[in-house]
């Protein structure tokens, strides 16, 4: 089944209400849902979401809600909720736990600054202490890029799906960077945003990377760097995709640990949470037209 199409118990375990409701619910068209040709009622996430927010419903559930960084044992929960379930190689349980959380009002955004990317750290840590293998930190790094690809619908706004009218970003983890969970994580939410998205993630050489935002005249462009590799790269990855962004008209941003040690271009705005990307992205592909050219003449 789909991630984002839901059956009528899942929806009232979401909701902690009884299937009963549901279905009352929806045959009322408090809930909007469709059928299959067995007649069974599926719900689009999508709709669920824009319920509970008209609604302001309550969502029950075991699930712990996510909360700012050392805020209290709910915000710790969550994280070690998700940091288990990655580790288990769970997909599932990770989506499950997001959309539970994104139906208690939280952006996705959210939901990875405060609780993926704090889970993914530990498991991190827990590998270069070498309390982890390489091969069970492989499995929660794949569980939960598989997780991030499932949980799209979770970015979209409620209603119908967002047209991709704000023209091209392209996303990348940059400098031969071989981590690219966070650019997968950007890519996500950008989609939503209405871009048109090419991500082309790791190990992607800095002359190419250029050559792809100059031919597909990109309006923004997104870099991460999580573990840097070679500083060096980055920073000559950073100053081409500057140069090609010049003349495209793009916004270039960047964000991760990696970014913070380079020496960056004026043009590059140094970001550091996904909800500032989010942010950021709200003023591009908007305020200019393509750069015209004049051929010579």
């Amino acid at each position: 089944m789909k991630t984002d199409v839901l059956s009528t118990r899942q929806v009232a375990q979401l909701l902690g209400v009884g299937e009963a409701t549901i279905k009352r619910w929806a045959d009322a068209g408090e809930i909007d849902c469709f059928r299959t040709p067995g007649g069974h009622r599926k719900f689009r996430l999508r709709d669920l979401t824009a319920f509970v927010q008209v609604r302001d419903y309550d969502v029950a559930g075991p699930l712990p809600a996510p909360l700012p960084p050392g805020a209290d044992e709910a915000g710790e929960a969550a994280v070690e909720h998700f940091e288990s379930a990655a580790l288990r190689g769970d997909t599932a349980a990770l989506v499950a736990q997001l959309a539970a959380m994104r139906l208690r009002g939280y952006e996705l955004a959210e939901l990875f600054d405060e609780v993926a990317a704090p889970a993914l750290r530990r498991i991190g840590d827990r590998w270069a202490g070498s309390t982890l293998s390489v091969a069970e930190e492989h499995v929660a790094s794949q569980a939960v890029i598989d997780a991030i690809a499932r949980a799209q619908p979770l970015a979209e706004p409620p209603g119908e799906p967002v047209r991709p009218d704000r023209g091209v970003a392209v996303v990348a983890a940059a400098g031969g960077e071989q981590h690219d969970i966070a650019a997968r994580m950007a890519a996500c939410l950008l989609r939503a945003r209405g871009f048109e998205v090419l991500a082309p993630l790791a190990q992607t050489p800095a002359r190419d990377l250029a050559e792809l935002l100059l031919r597909s005249r990109a309006s923004l462009v997104a870099l991460c760097s999580t573990a840097p590799a070679d500083l060096r790269a980055i920073e000559e990855q950073l100053h081409l995709a500057a140069a090609a962004a010049r003349q495209t008209g793009a916004v270039l941003v960047v964000g991760g640990p990696g970014m913070e040690r380079a020496s960056l271009p004026a043009e590059a705005r140094l970001l550091g949470s996904l909800r500032e990307l989010v942010a950021e992205s709200d003023g591009a592909g908007r305020r200019r037209p393509r750069p015209e050219h004049n051929n010579g003449r």
